[in-house]
């Protein structure tokens, strides 16, 4: 009977315990400046900030990779990553993540176009049937991201591995218009390369054409981590939030 009872306490020590988080972390992203960047081999960037001090505060121990975002997607499925930041929510992503409670902040969907282009994004999406538009590999899209890629009816929908390469065919004119994060476009359009070659897509009344806005979040994998992972870094951000810190890191890269 003692060899029985030995046995099953030794089977429930190796049982994962529900509520127990990870301690460890291997973090993902790609490179999205300037929200994501790598600097003299450091992670940076307001995104990686946010993240970096949030995990800090929880309590963990981290380490960041930039990969491309279709192989950050599929590490964080198999397992092979702990954690992913930061995509937009979907509930059939919820099958392989916790999400955080908290999203690290809002992404405005922007489209960029070449500057000599005289593209105007209309109410109902018209006038766009002859072009060629540039989305990122592996990318979800909200419901209004994905009305537009419809209504329009574009010619060639074609997706790019990261986004400096699909800010290349843009300039290049492979692609017609590019999706991008605003905040991003934002980056790409100041730099002395690019100054007067690109712009954004803008509506009839000249306004900048924002197509959708969703919330971008750190997520953990369902294989190595737990709900009380993302929980922890939940209640770091509200922290964050709270005091200060959340507007300084953010502050630093306007």
């Amino acid at each position: 009977m003692r060899r029985y009872v030995l046995l099953a306490m030794a089977f429930l020590v190796l049982l994962p315990v529900p509520g127990w988080g990870a301690e460890y972390l291997h973090v993902i992203s790609m490179v999205a400046p300037p929200r994501v960047m790598l600097i003299d081999g450091e992670v940076t960037g307001m995104a990686a900030d946010l993240v970096k001090e949030g995990l800090t505060r929880a309590g963990y121990q981290f380490d960041i990779e930039l990969v491309p975002w279709k192989r950050a997607l599929y590490m964080i499925q198999s397992g092979t990553a702990d954690a992913l930041f930061y995509p937009i929510f979907t509930k059939e992503r919820t099958e392989y993540f916790h999400y955080s409670p908290t999203p690290l902040f809002r992404i405005g969907l922007a489209a960029l176009k070449r500057a000599d282009s005289d593209i105007v994004i209309r109410p109902d999406f018209g006038g766009l049937d002859h072009l060629v538009l540039g989305i990122g590999l592996g990318f979800q899209y909200g419901p209004k991201g994905k009305e537009f890629m419809e209504k329009a009816h574009f010619v060639k929908i074609e997706a790019t591995s990261s986004n400096n390469l699909g800010f290349l065919k843009l300039l290049d004119g492979r692609i017609d218009l590019l999706l991008m994060d605003s905040t991003l476009a934002t980056h790409y359009l100041k730099q002395r390369s690019t100054l007067g070659k690109v712009d954004f897509a803008r509506d009839e009344q000249g306004r900048i054409a924002i197509l959708d806005y969703r919330e971008g979040y750190l997520v953990f994998s369902r294989k190595t981590a737990t709900a009380v992972d993302a929980a922890n870094f939940s209640k770091a951000l509200d922290s964050m939030i709270r005091d200060g810190t959340y507007d300084d890191i953010v502050n630093r890269y306007k």
